[in-house]
């Protein structure tokens, strides 16, 4: 264990949310040598199989919450990977005077896409052409859209609700679906963007001090074209990199400064169209696909120790942030695998893919027994396998090898594995040492 974690030793720490991507979370908690608590309202949650303490409660019942943060001495409440939970988070850390990692105010903002929107554009960060509607002028605003373009709830995640759109008739029916994941009401309509030139860019953030730690381009696999894509991947450092620094950072940071978020971790992901940057989506929480682990390999920290550090202490280590260097020496990936509908009922390979020394880790979303019957979503995810190498064709190996070995079958014996990427296809940013 790292000496700067020492004094994290036997320190309790209450993870809201027990899903497999919350196991995560403990396992890294307990890897500092930290007592774990979760608690949601599943009694056979994954994380409750491992923290060293689990309750029966509802992630967002604030005041059973805090009677346990006060029955159990909580040092402090941390989540992640769910925009929902954070309102809650802030509110307990409110009320026990824990740390936490913003305020009410700009987790509304990163939480409500038209608030974030507004926000970027009072910062000067460009963004997807859009219009808002709510049930009461939706339908006198639909003859003013231009198609195509994207349906989405102003506040859920998940890409769930989301509906890409091209034909008037559609458009009705599209936002009225939307509106079922909106718990505010209000639907957002972009300009529908090349799938192609997709980007995700992460800052960690101490003190005010933004650091840039990567920056990715993601590739993705369009199976209808009326929901939103599957994911196939993301490569780092991303291509547009140099531009990104040159165009774009001053403009995220005065976001950031505008917006009061004096601490954390805050994702931004957008499009590149004709030599322009466009933002639409925003986080400010740890992403779902375990990015930290590609940092940590090239950056030398672990993001995620950081920020369970600075919920158990309200202090992070300015010394390991200042290492972030999103240029990379060599290409770091997360190879997306996601599954088709039906139940798995086998899962093989995944020891000889385990073997290659490229592989960082394969973090396993789904396992035998899970059912999918979802489209366009993040829960087709059955895994995000993390990649480091020092070049291209180390990367084209181990992409080859997950190809080639693993296996996903449902209850009749049928492939289940949607398209795993083409190497071919990576766009390689040729300069990568900065």
């Amino acid at each position: 264990m790292e000496n700067i974690y020492k004094n994290l030793d036997g320190k309790k720490l209450l993870i809201l949310g027990a899903t497999r991507q919350h196991s995560e979370i403990v396992k890294e908690s307990q890897s500092l040598g930290i007592k774990t608590y979760v608690a949601d309202y599943y009694e056979n949650s994954p994380a409750k199989k491992i923290a060293d303490k689990s309750f029966l409660v509802s992630a967002i019942d604030v005041e059973k919450l805090v009677s346990i943060c006060k029955e159990e001495n909580i040092d402090g409440i941390f989540t992640g990977y769910n925009d929902m939970l954070l309102p809650y988070n802030q509110e307990i850390c409110n009320i026990l005077n824990k740390p936490f990692c913003g305020n009410k105010e700009n987790i509304n903002t990163c939480i409500d896409k038209e608030l974030f929107k507004k926000s970027c554009v009072k910062s000067g960060v460009s963004i997807v052409p859009w219009i808002s509607v709510n049930k009461e002028n939706y339908l006198e605003k639909i003859d003013e859209i231009e198609l195509p373009v994207v349906v989405k709830p102003a506040d859920y995640s998940g890409s769930k609700g989301v509906y890409k759109c091209f034909k008037k008739e559609d458009l009705k029916s599209n936002i009225e679906e939307a509106f079922t994941y909106s718990k505010v009401g209000k639907v957002l309509i972009e300009k529908l963007m090349e799938v192609d030139k997709e980007f995700s860019v992460y800052y960690m953030i101490y003190k005010g001090v933004a650091y840039l730690s990567a920056m990715g381009d993601r590739y993705v696999k369009v199976t209808d074209p009326n929901i939103a894509p599957s994911g196939l991947g993301m490569l780092y450092p991303s291509v547009y990199l140099d531009e990104w620094i040159e165009n774009m950072d001053e403009h995220i940071r005065k976001f950031i400064s505008d917006n009061n978020m004096k601490d954390g971790f805050v994702f931004f992901q957008g499009f590149y169209d004709n030599g322009k940057f466009y933002i639409h989506e925003t986080g400010y929480r740890l992403n779902g696909g375990y990015t930290y682990g590609i940092i940590e390999h090239f950056s030398g920290y672990n993001q995620m120790h950081q920020l369970i550090k600075y919920s158990l202490t309200g202090e992070m280590d300015v010394e390991l942030l200042e290492k972030s260097n999103p240029y990379f020496e060599g290409f770091g990936m997360i190879v997306t695998i996601s599954l088709t509908n039906g139940k798995i009922s086998h899962i093989g390979g995944i020891d000889e893919i385990e073997k290659n020394s490229g592989l960082l880790k394969f973090n396993l979303l789904h396992t035998i027994g899970d059912e999918i019957n979802v489209k366009g979503t993040t829960e087709q995810v059955l895994a995000y396998v993390l990649c480091a190498t020092e070049n291209k064709e180390k990367l084209d190996e181990i992409i080859n090898l997950i190809k080639e070995k693993l296996v996903v079958l449902d209850e009749n014996g049928n492939n289940m594995i949607m398209e795993i990427i083409n190497p071919m296809k990576l766009k390689i940013k040729e300069k990568i040492n900065g």
